[in-house]
């Protein structure tokens, strides 16, 4: 059974041409294990796609060194 996540919600109301915009910023409240393990989680997709992208010839060369 996996629990409902609570946010915090912040609400910052600016000017925008002739009007206003409402911006509401969730965040979600977690545990420092919890945020931990999301830390970790974006971190590796950022690493996997840092790879994807990176001159890998380059890289191999720069290792081997």
């Amino acid at each position: 059974m996996s629990s409902a996540v609570k946010y915090e919600t912040e609400e910052t109301v600016v000017p925008f041409g002739s009007g206003t915009i409402r911006i509401i910023n969730r965040t979600p409240i977690l545990t420092s294990e919890e945020r931990a393990k999301r830390r970790r989680e974006i971190e590796t997709r950022l690493f996997d796609v840092f790879i994807k992208y990176t001159d890998k010839e380059r890289l191999h060369a720069e290792c081997m060194n």
